[in-house]
């Protein structure tokens, strides 16, 4: 009884943080896109992330890199473990991610590193002439911590932000917020997930910067018994429906020339919100991902030629010292990104 009554007091402060949260985050306005600064948060920050759509909140195991994603993933099985990610990304932009997670007392605390290196730039004058050159790069530094309250760990991010171009930069600091139900007899969890709530400590210039890019976040994952599938959905941006972007400079027009307008269905609408992931348990050394994200594939493909837009895949080698991980994610008829990850279990290697 004592054990129930727990797990219900746990889950009503799951909700009323969410709660909480929804209301403080919903005072922004919401925008994705080009209205964040930031951005380059939103990015996978691992392989299996990006396979299994670019997002995941709510599977559990061992996966230290889980904390980039939703603080409440981290636990007890990822103790003394460290990943590294490494995706080369468009125009020879290069994004590399590095987690750690040590078990202390009755928790679990972690650290992480997410760096963007948009590499050398040609500075020049206004008459155009080449006065030198510039890095520009982004970073995040977090710590993480998590601790499980009967079938519900709770946890949390405190993150440093930065973004320099040149000799400009912007700073800020944010927080995670998370927590995750793991049903104790069948092979079902629910999570949720606030991210990137924070204040900017400075701007590139004196002028209000953009906003942050917070983002509200649900999801399960679930493995049918018999079934050697584990299924994932995540919704993300609850904070505001419409997510929908237009194009002002794209107008079309009917045969009369007159303005068709441009508007997506309710059921587009809801669907861009969801991304939805699958992991194909084929042994105990290898599993197959699969994963598929709407908002990508509506925002990214051209017309009449979606190609491989939305859609992800990759595949996980396991062995008793690491986790080998590489994902192949469709952005665009244009280009599609390759990843690649590894996960060590340093008590196996340092004794």
């Amino acid at each position: 009884m004592s054990g129930q009554i727990s797990v219900i007091m746990s889950f009503k402060n799951i909700v009323l943080i969410f709660l909480l949260s929804y209301l403080f985050v919903n005072k922004s306005r919401g925008q994705i896109g080009g209205g964040e600064s930031f951005s380059f948060l939103n990015i996978p920050s691992s392989p299996k992330t990006m396979a299994l759509g670019g997002m995941n909140i709510s599977l559990t195991g061992k996966d230290v890199n889980s904390i980039f994603n939703n603080p409440a993933q981290l636990d007890s099985s990822e103790h003394n473990t460290m990943g590294i990610n490494f995706i080369p990304y468009f125009a020879g932009i290069k994004y590399s991610t590095l987690s750690y997670a040590r078990t202390i007392g009755n928790g679990v605390w972690g650290a992480g590193i997410q760096y963007v290196n948009y590499g050398d730039f040609q500075q020049t004058d206004a008459s155009g002439n080449v006065s030198g050159n510039f890095l520009a790069n982004d970073f995040a530094v977090l710590v993480s911590h998590s601790r499980k309250q009967g079938n519900i760990t709770f946890g949390g991010n405190l993150k440093f932000v930065g973004s320099t171009i040149e000799a400009y930069s912007s700073y800020a600091v944010m927080m995670d917020f998370g927590g995750v139900f793991k049903h104790p007899d069948l092979d079902i969890s629910y999570a949720f997930a606030i991210r990137n709530i924070g204040l900017r400590i400075k701007s590139y210039t004196n002028s209000t910067g953009a906003d942050l890019p917070v983002d509200v976040q649900m999801g399960m994952s679930f493995k049918p018994m018999y079934m050697p599938v584990r299924f994932s959905l995540t919704a993300h941006h609850l904070q505001k429906f419409n997510i929908t972007y237009s194009d002002p400079t794209i107008v079309e027009r009917d045969l009369n020339g007159n303005v068709i307008p441009s508007s997506a269905s309710f059921t587009d609408k809801l669907a861009r919100h969801l991304v939805f992931g699958a992991e194909f348990l084929l042994s105990r050394n290898f599993n197959l991902m699969l994963g598929y994200n709407h908002l990508m594939r509506q925002e990214l493909s051209q017309k009449n030629i979606g190609g491989f837009s939305g859609f992800s895949v990759g595949f996980m080698v396991k062995t008793k010292v690491f986790d080998f991980s590489y994902s192949y994610s469709g952005y665009s008829p244009a280009g599609n990104l390759n990843s690649f990850g590894l996960v060590c279990d340093l008590k196996r290697i340092i004794r």
